[in-house]
C-alpha cells in the first residue's frame, strides 16, 4: 500500500482535486493512521481556484483545458507545493450532474 510506503520513507502526500470535490481526501482519511502522512488537499472544482491556490497557468488552462495531462501535472505541484509535503496527487476530469458543462448559478 502506498500508505505504508510513505510511512517507511517518512514521506507526506497532499493532493489537488477537481471534479473529485474531496473524495479522493476522504478515501485517503478513511484509512487508520493516514493522518502521519497526509497532510490535506485543495479542492480546485474552478478554474480560477486551480490558478489562484495551485499556479496553474492560465494560459495552459485555455490551451490545454482543464481535463488535461499539462493541467493534472500543475496542480499536482501546486498542492505539494503549497502544503509542503513529498508528494502531490492530482484528480481532474469531467463528472457531476451537468456533466462538462456547468449551468449557470443565475438561468
Amino acid at each position: 500500500m502506498v500508505g505504508d510506503l510513505l510511512l517507511h520513507r517518512q514521506e507526506t502526500l497532499a493532493v489537488a482535486e477537481s471534479c473529485t470535490g474531496g473524495g479522493l481526501g476522504a478515501m485517503l482519511t478513511e484509512i487508520p493512521g493516514s493522518s502521519a502522512y497526509f497532510w490535506g488537499g485543495i479542492i480546485s472544482y474552478d478554474n480560477s481556484v486551480k490558478e489562484r491556490l495551485l499556479g496553474v497557468d492560465p494560459q495552459v488552462l485555455k490551451d490545454a483545458g482543464a481535463v488535461s495531462a499539462i493541467v493534472a501535472e500543475q496542480m499536482a505541484i501546486g498542492a505539494r507545493a503549497a502544503l509542503q509535503t513529498s508528494w502531490g496527487l492530482s484528480i481532474t476530469g469531467i463528472a457531476g450532474p451537468g456533466g462538462g458543462r456547468r449551468p449557470s448559478p443565475w438561468g
